[in-house]
């Protein structure tokens, strides 16, 4: 195999094995927002913009730690 195909697949395995993990943690920041906050019934039932603009900055700021994290 060249090393240029090699050098590819291994960027394409962390890519999706990082992905997996923020992944992971978002549900489990979501699952824990969830049980404490009723995140998702404030949000739909309530109708509340702010705990959505919460939950979506928390989402993209464990993506961009983890970005940074693997960039680094």
């Amino acid at each position: 195999m060249s090393p240029e195909v090699e050098r590819f697949l291994i960027g394409l395995g962390n890519t999706v094995l990082w992905s997996g993990v923020s992944i992971l943690i978002v549900v489990a920041l979501f699952e824990v927002l969830e049980r404490k906050y009723k995140l998702m019934q404030e949000i739909f039932k309530e109708n509340s913009t702010a705990a959505a603009l919460l939950a979506g900055s928390f989402v993209l700021g464990i993506f961009y730690t983890v970005v940074q994290i693997v960039i680094h």
